[in-house]
């Protein structure tokens, strides 16, 4: 990006689908567009993405725990909690026969 060219700049060079990727959080898919459509490198697409998102507000400020739910619910560790008890009393079950 060049030194007097803002981030607003850039935006106004976006496709429409880049500009749909940032304003729905796709910040993966949105860096990949910027970087093909501006010539931009990784490093400067990155900052223009996430301060794009941050302006729309649709960066997340902390990512989820893994295997939490944004409404909270644990159905991933519980999954993996059921199978370890189940695998342990199958265990036991043939040991014990």
């Amino acid at each position: 990006m060049k030194a007097q060219e803002t981030v607003n700049d850039v935006l106004a060079k976006l496709s429409p689908a880049t500009q749909s990727a940032i304003a729905s959080g796709k910040k993966v898919q949105a860096i990949r567009l910027v970087v093909e459509e501006t010539g931009l490198g990784l490093r400067e697409a990155k900052a223009v993405v996430e301060t794009l998102m941050q302006q729309h507000g649709t960066g997340p400020d902390t990512p989820a725990a893994p295997g939490f739910s944004e409404e909270g619910g644990a159905g991933g560790i519980l999954a993996i909690v059921v199978a370890v008890v189940l695998a342990y009393l199958v265990y036991r079950f043939f040991v014990a026969a």
